[in-house]
């Protein structure tokens, strides 16, 4: 006999059995549940109890174009995947990939486990949204100056125990005032918004920007050094340059940038970032 059929017979006759969920199982697991938010929280908590009746080796989230690892492992190919729903809404779906096929118990099984799951998970999706909303810059779509701080002391915190290069850089849009002046708030708004754009545009998906007050904006680049933030400064210089709507309206921008030294706080690295825009805002 093929020893692939031998070694299916094998996985088969010795997986663990599995058990349907009673009334009092259902109950505790929706108790565990209970009072999480954190998408990262309520994953583990699932992924545990699943992994109580059947051997997990990978699991993945894929929602809005984004993929989480849930449980990372060696992949098989004995993948099957699920659509998970709440009422109308669809939350995703959860791929798993097992050391042998899953059978018709283990799929109805695990329907079981997702109905007790999509309620906990749809609450920690609108808890999330709710929170990058707070953080989130209304007219720019760039994170906002309580995301900024909240991000940059993480960002010190991990320069100082990996040794990773930090840069933060600031920008300062010039003629911006004449232009809301004579023109309106719509035309300073379009402004905000054509900068906000090119600057996401600038730098790498891994590093973040913010609009942190009026025409002021923020990035943080990490990992970095002083010739990644000379790049970044090309970089923006050449779309402004390029945007048409920017060119016409004249509107210039000067730019400081600091590397994380040791010792820095988010309060001395933000003055020694200042401290340089202001020197280039005068020198032109």
């Amino acid at each position: 006999m093929d020893p692939k059929v031998w070694s299916n017979i094998f996985a088969e006759n010795s997986k663990p059995r599995t058990k349907p969920l009673g009334a009092d199982q259902r109950l505790l697991i929706l108790q565990k549940f209970q009072g999480k938010l954190e998408l990262g929280l309520i994953f583990e908590v699932f992924a545990r109890e699943v992994e109580k009746q059947i051997d997990i080796s990978r699991l993945v989230w894929s929602f809005e174009k984004t993929t989480t690892l849930i449980r990372r492992g060696q992949t098989t190919p004995n993948r099957q995947t699920f659509v998970l729903r709440f009422g109308d809404h669809e939350l995703g779906k959860l791929q798993y990939a097992t050391p042998y096929p899953l059978d018709k118990d283990e799929i109805s099984l695990l329907h079981t486990y997702h109905r007790l799951f999509a309620g906990p998970l749809a609450n920690a999706i609108e808890y999330r949204r709710v929170k990058n909303m707070a953080l989130r810059d209304y007219l720019s779509g760039l994170g906002n100056r309580s995301s900024f701080e909240q991000d940059i002391q993480q960002a010190i915190a991990m320069s100082e125990r990996r040794t990773v290069g930090l840069v933060l850089m600031m920008f300062d849009l010039d003629n911006f005032k004449q232009v809301n002046d004579k023109y309106g708030h719509l035309d300073g708004d379009k402004v905000i918004r054509r900068f906000a754009g090119l600057l996401k545009q600038a730098v790498r998906s891994s590093d973040r920007c913010y609009r942190i007050g009026g025409d002021e904006f923020a990035v943080l680049l990490q990992p970095a050094t002083d010739q990644s933030a000379m790049h970044v400064s090309e970089r923006v210089d050449q779309l402004m340059q390029e945007d048409p709507t920017l060119r016409n309206l004249r509107i210039g921008v000067s730019i400081g940038f600091a590397a994380y030294q040791k010792g820095d706080t988010s309060t001395t690295l933000v003055d020694r970032t200042d401290r340089q825009l202001y020197r280039h805002k005068r020198a032109r």
